[in-house]
C-alpha cells in the first residue's frame, strides 16, 4: 500500500482560543519545559506512547513518533486568542496550577507569546467579561477576521502549517438546527448575524476549516457537530 502520509517538514503554528486558560497555559509551558530538557513529557500520547508493529510475539513496540511523521517539538510556534491581553507568562501566574519554578524556566518565551483579541460573546459564556474582544458587524465579518489572524500568524512565524485547538470555555448549550444543515445555511445565518444560532465557537471551527487548518474542539459545545461542518470539512479536507 503506497504510503500517503506527507513527512511533517517546518514550523507548525498551534493557535489556541483561551490562550491565557489554566488548560491552555500549562499545555504550552510544559510543551516549552520538554524541549528545553527541563520535564519530561508524562502523558503525551505523541512523545511517549508506542504502538505494536506486526505480531505480538515479534515483540516490536516502538515509540508512535518514531513511526508516524510527527512535527518535532522544537519546530512548534504557539499563538491564539484570549479574552484577556496577559501574556501566557502572567496568565499561568494568574491560573496558580504551576508554581514559578516551573514557569520561571520558559519565562521569556512565555511572556513573548501575547494573545490575538477573541470572537467572544457573553450570552454564550455569561459568567465572563472580556476586554481584549474582536468588534465586527456580524457573524460573518467576525469569522472574516479570524481567518485573517490566522493567515498573518502563519505568515509572520513562517509555519507551513497550522492546527487551532479550542480549550476555551463551554458554551451554553445549543441544540441543532436548520441553520446546521448546510455550508449555505451557516453562512446565510452568519451573514445574518443569527447570534442565537451561530455561537464563537462555530466562528472559530468555520475560519480553521476555511484556512485548511485542522480544527480540535476541547469542550462539548454543538460547533463541529454538525452536517454543515461535516461537510464543509470534507469539502476542504481539513481534519475535525
Amino acid at each position: 500500500m503506497e504510503n500517503k502520509i506527507k513527512p511533517a517538514t517546518g514550523k507548525l503554528g498551534v493557535l489556541v482560543v483561551g490562550l491565557g486558560g489554566a488548560v491552555s497555559s500549562t499545555f504550552v509551558v510544559g510543551t516549552l519545559a520538554v524541549r528545553k530538557g527541563l520535564s519530561k513529557p508524562i502523558g503525551s500520547i505523541t512523545q511517549l506512547a508506542t504502538m505494536r508493529l506486526g505480531k505480538r510475539e515479534e515483540n516490536n513496540f516502538p515509540k508512535i513518533k518514531d513511526v508516524v511523521p510527527l512535527t518535532d517539538l522544537n519546530d512548534i510556534v504557539f499563538g491564539g486568542w484570549d479574552i484577556f491581553p496577559e501574556n501566557v507568562y502572567d496568565a499561568s501566574v494568574h491560573a496558580e496550577v504551576l508554581s514559578e519554578k516551573d514557569l520561571n524556566g520558559v519565562k521569556e518565551e512565555l511572556q513573548a507569546i501575547k494573545p490575538m483579541p477573541a470572537a467572544f460573546d457573553h450570552d454564550w459564556v455569561k459568567r465572563l467579561n472580556g476586554t481584549h474582544i474582536k468588534q465586527a458587524a456580524n457573524r460573518w465579518e467576525l469569522t472574516e477576521a479570524l481567518r485573517k489572524d490566522i493567515r498573518d500568524f502563519k505568515a509572520a512565524n513562517n509555519c507551513e502549517r497550522v492546527v487551532v485547538i479550542w480549550s476555551a470555555s463551554t458554551e451554553v448549550y445549543l441544540p441543532l438546527c436548520a441553520e446546521h444543515d448546510s455550508i449555505e445555511s451557516i453562512e446565510k445565518a452568519m451573514k445574518e448575524d443569527r447570534r442565537d444560532v451561530i455561537s464563537p465557537s462555530m466562528c472559530y471551527a468555520y475560519a480553521a476549516i476555511a484556512e485548511g487548518a485542522p480544527f480540535i474542539m476541547g469542550a462539548p459545545n454543538l460547533c463541529v457537530d454538525t452536517p454543515a461542518m461535516w461537510e464543509f470539512a470534507e469539502k476542504n479536507k481539513v481534519a475535525i
